[in-house]
């Protein structure tokens, strides 16, 4: 693109056009944008009317292959409820035709009207505020009558006094599926003694049967009375009449009555659908029931409370909803042909209650309705599925549309009827709209960021055509903008002859003269920096090197070395050559095992030389650090007074603690280091043996390994402060080398 051009040389600008041939540059330019618009007109037109064919087939062959498994789950889902229902029933036939079942009916009507001898029509305090204060408030929010105890209580005498040994004791709250773990423990009763004797007999056996065949609760009932005499769960319903009472409405009274009915068929059972249930609470319960015979005689009728985990977790797929296929979305329930009431959960009110009831509040779901739901934690036989899949499914009919649901939300959904030993439900298998359409959202995108990338191409072939002319000064352009952000490495490809190759040869030239003196400056800031570095440590170089003048840094758990090398004037004696090489071999030996070891080197001054660790970098070893550059130096001190035929040996002190470090001077500046623990290290030295070594007692409490310290008597320091020191060798002893 062209630089802009202001005021005069706007002028310039366009009398330069001139003597390029037939006026081209205003002519390309209008050409330009004609060729420019035609190209993104056809271009976008081609891609939109793709872009309609594209998705309306994609979203149709979307939509259908989402019926497609829908359909087939919602299938599957029906033939899992019906082979499990059939299952059910097969076992409980098997139930009702055992042994244990037709004596234990037998035992338990015999023992219940033995518990009448003589038992009270009365109820017991117990029972009374049993009823009173844990049966009735269990559902007392779902009525709104009064309730009272007597309207519930049972009238018979032997019912009474059941209820009152074995009701009153379950530890089960009301309306739980668990059933009864105290069958014993009962006041001693000897009107209750066969019937005690029933319990410990057979409730072993219709526990079992409880927890292996996907049951509540059994029930035993007597078929000429139609009294409840035995419960696994022993709830209220335990003495409670089928044929009168509180109970004759009930589910469990249905399915007796069309035992009974029916003439019983050995092995037959029937089923009763959801309804709700007075010793459950209310909670919704289905029930499954078969005739017991005995020498061919109907004694009494076995029914069986059914419980709802497994065709919830048949439902939901165990509550693996994605494994199945459903995504975030999706979920397959069962629904009551007659009143449209759901029988099986809904996956909204598992995962996020809180959307699903305000998804409910939004439909007009009524106040009531949702405290059921809320009560029991179920929409069984509370929510209402009355839409456009169930009003079909209703009339017999297997469809999938869009539809709106129970929340009021647009989903993909297949449904059709299912029946099971006379239960007439519908099976709705669904995912949301907005998830299962989500792959055409995508595509939608997609074609969107084709065409944007098409046009993105048709401008820029026609800014590449009118940019032919103008590439070489772009070029000149380009490397200059690349020359001042810095890489100096830029140069311009030289084509031609012609006055653009003249700017791209004088260019290239100027490239070469800065990067030229670029690498000057370079090595000298590179010397420069390293002679910082060989005078100060890097904490300070760094700050030396960003231009910072005198300065101080507070600098906490340093160790600081004070070293005075005995003999050492012994090395200045003779020539200036043999002096100077003999210094710089301490000093230099001193210096590689200062850097060796972790220390930094403060300064030399004479035979001192100081060092410290912990300056640039914290070191949590600073004092065994200390201690080992001691004993290296008095190595290499050994080692050299072999080589010069001088004795050399040295005495250190050792400090720890805070300390000061910084710049000091104007014209000048000098390291230095000071502080406590620097005053410390330079006074103990002092005081210090030859050959040995002087800690401070924050050192000496340091170190892991004490041996071969000896206290010392404390040192006065210039302010007066004691300070307590510990002295050992400066080399280790050859035991504690070796060791």
């Amino acid at each position: 693109m062209h630089p802009p051009i202001h005021g005069q040389g706007v002028k310039n600008y366009y009398q330069s056009a001139r003597y390029l041939p037939g006026g081209f540059m205003f002519g390309f330019l209008s050409i330009r944008s004609k060729v420019l618009a035609m190209l993104l007109i056809c271009g976008i037109g081609c891609l939109v009317a793709a872009s309609l064919v594209a998705m309306r087939s994609g979203t149709t062959t979307l939509k259908s292959s989402i019926f497609d498994q829908l359909t087939t789950l919602r299938t599957a889902k029906a033939a899992q409820v019906v082979n499990w229902f059939q299952d059910v029933s097969d076992d409980f036939s098997d139930i009702s035709q055992d042994a244990s079942t037709i004596a234990g009916i037998q035992a338990f009507s015999a023992a219940y009207l033995r518990a009448g001898v003589g038992a009270s029509a009365t109820p017991t305090p117990e029972l009374d505020a049993y009823y009173k204060d844990k049966f009735l408030p269990s559902f007392a929010m779902l009525v709104d009558a009064p309730l009272v105890p007597r309207g519930f209580l049972p009238a018979s005498p032997a019912a009474l006094r059941l209820q009152a040994a074995y009701v009153t004791r379950n530890a089960n709250p009301v309306g739980t599926e668990g059933v009864s773990r105290e069958d014993t423990g009962q006041p001693a009763d000897s009107g209750l003694a066969a019937y005690d004797d029933a319990v410990a007999r057979f409730q072993p056996f219709f526990r079992r049967a409880v927890e292996t065949h996907a049951l509540e609760d059994i029930l035993l009932v007597d078929t000429r009375s139609g009294t409840i005499v035995y419960t696994v769960a022993k709830r209220t319903d335990l003495g409670a009449s089928l044929k009168s009472g509180s109970l004759s409405t009930s589910g469990a009274a249905r399915a007796f009555s069309r035992v009974i009915e029916g003439g019983g068929v050995p092995g037959h059972t029937v089923l009763e659908d959801f309804s709700a249930y007075i010793p459950a609470g209310l909670r919704p319960s289905a029930f499954i029931a078969a005739p017991v015979f005995s020498d061919g005689n109907l004694v009494g009728v076995v029914i069986g409370v059914l419980s709802v985990k497994q065709i919830n977790a048949l439902m939901t797929n165990d509550r693996h909803w994605e494994e199945a296929g459903l995504g975030r979305t999706g979920e397959v329930y069962l629904v009551g042909v007659n009143e449209l009431l759901m029988r099986s959960p809904s996956r909204f009110l598992i995962q996020d209650p809180a959307a699903y009831f305000k998804a409910l509040e939004a439909t007009g779901v009524s106040s009531e309705t949702l405290a059921r739901i809320r009560h029991f934690d179920s929409p069984i036989m509370a929510q209402k599925v009355s839409t456009e899949a169930t009003r079909e499914g209703q009339k017999g009919r297997s469809d999938t549309q869009i539809v709106a649901d129970y929340r009021g939300v647009s989903t993909l959904s297949s449904w059709g009827p299912v029946a099971v030993q006379g239960l007439h439900w519908i099976v709705v298998a669904q995912q949301d709209e907005a998830e299962a359409l989500a792959p055409v959202d995508g595509l939608r995108h997609s074609i969107l960021v084709v065409a944007a990338l098409a046009a993105v191409i048709l401008t820029a072939i026609s800014v590449a055509l009118a940019s032919v002319f103008t590439r070489p000064i772009q070029a000149v352009l380009a490397g200059v903008n690349t020359l001042a952000a810095g890489d100096e490495s830029v140069r311009i490809p030289v084509k031609g002859r012609d006055e653009f190759a003249d700017l791209a040869r004088a260019f290239n030239a100027m490239a070469n003269e800065i990067a030229e003196r670029s690498a000057r400056i370079e090595q000298k800031t590179v010397e420069y920096e390293q002679l910082l570095r060989n005078f100060y440590p890097d904490l300070i170089a760094d700050r030396i090197r960003n231009g910072e003048g005198a300065f101080s840094e507070h600098v906490r758990n340093v160790c600081v070395v004070v070293l005075i090398i005995e003999g050492f004037e012994g090395l200045v004696r003779g020539g200036s050559g043999e002096t100077l090489e003999r210094v710089n071999a301490v000093v230099g030996d001193l210096d590689e095992l200062c850097t060796a070891g972790g220390l930094e080197k403060i300064r030399t001054i004479g035979e001192t030389y100081m060092a410290a660790c912990g300056l640039s970098t914290p070191r949590l070893d600073a004092a065994q650090r200390g201690l080992a550059f001691v004993e290296q130096v008095s190595g290499a001190l050994d080692r050299l007074s072999r080589v010069y035929e001088v004795e050399l040996s040295v005495r250190a002190g050792v400090a720890l603690g805070d300390v000061e470090v910084g710049i000091v001077g104007r014209h000048r500046m000098l390291y230095d280091v000071w502080g406590a623990t620097m005053l410390e290290a330079r006074r103990i030295v002092f005081d210090a043996e030859p050959g040995t070594v002087r800690v401070t007692e924050a050192v000496f409490q340091q170190l892991s390994v004490r041996e071969g310290f000896e206290p010392k008597a404390e040192i006065t320091l210039f302010d007066d402060t004691p300070v307590a020191t510990w002295q050992r060798p400066a080399a280790p002893a050859p035991a504690a080398e070796s060791r």
